[in-house]
């Protein structure tokens, strides 16, 4: 019996001889295929990745990367103004009350039988008028003032302020660079215009024979530098210029 295979064999016919050359392409083929195989797997998971971290990233708070703050974060912004109102303008409230009424005949001076309880005393006085210390000298730092009154006028507190008082001041002849001048004066005492004040130059802000006798004036009582302030601010002594300067004039220091 023929052999099986023998039959086969020559119904397919010779066997085509395989070189060298053929086996070296095989095996390089087959290493290319492997090699495909291989990156097409890398390249399906690299994409797969990619779009998990797509999508966790679309999910993360704009701004962060795995809970932190982008730099452009942590940049410090300007705030912006804040629009403030001033607060409202409040005048001071001016002093409505009214002033003492000016009687029709002057308050007199008269003679003073008591001293003045400061360092500076008066040889005439109103009449029915008192004296007390404002500012002791202890505490004014050496500069004393008095004030005269009217014990009798009816609650003063209806009046302005500084209205219905006489203030008698002790003050001196400072030098600032221009001479001895005296306060609220910028001229050298010895060039300021001079009116008598009793026996006594004096220095006033008035003119003697002024129907207006609520003014200053500034008496010097002695040859040191020492100067008597006295300015008349009393509606309720209807006092003219000259009365005012006998009483400045009778005014000096006890010591």
């Amino acid at each position: 019996m023929t052999d099986l295979r023998e039959l086969l064999d020559d119904a397919a016919g010779p066997e085509p001889a395989v070189t060298d050359t053929d086996l070296s392409g095989d095996l390089t083929r087959g290493r290319h295929a492997l090699r495909r195989r291989r990156i097409a797997g890398i390249t399906t998971g690299a994409v797969a990745t990619a779009l998990v971290i797509g999508a966790v990233w679309s999910v993360l708070p704009s701004g962060t990367t795995n809970g932190a703050p982008q730099p452009a974060a942590l940049t410090t912004k300007t705030p912006k103004p804040v629009k403030t109102t001033p607060k409202e303008y409040r005048p001071m409230q001016q002093d409505t009350r009214k002033p003492p009424v000016i009687p029709a005949t002057a308050v007199p001076l008269v003679a003073n039988t008591t001293q003045f309880p400061g360092v500076i005393t008066c040889d005439l006085i109103p009449k029915g008028w008192a004296v007390r210390t404002t500012i002791p000298a202890a505490k004014g730092g050496g500069w004393e003032q008095q004030e005269l009154y009217d014990p009798n006028l009816r609650n003063p507190k209806q009046y302005r302020d500084a209205t219905y008082t006489v203030v008698i001041r002790q003050t001196e002849l400072m030098n600032e660079g221009e001479g001895l001048t005296v306060d609220k004066y910028s001229t050298p005492w010895t060039k300021l215009p001079k009116v008598r004040a009793g026996k006594y130059d004096a220095v006033t802000s008035g003119v003697p024979g002024s129907p207006y006798g609520r003014q200053e004036v500034y008496i010097k009582p002695d040859k040191s530098n020492r100067i008597v302030g006295v300015s008349n601010r009393a509606y309720n002594l209807a006092w003219d210029m000259d009365t005012l300067l006998r009483f400045a004039g009778s005014c000096h220091y006890k010591l």
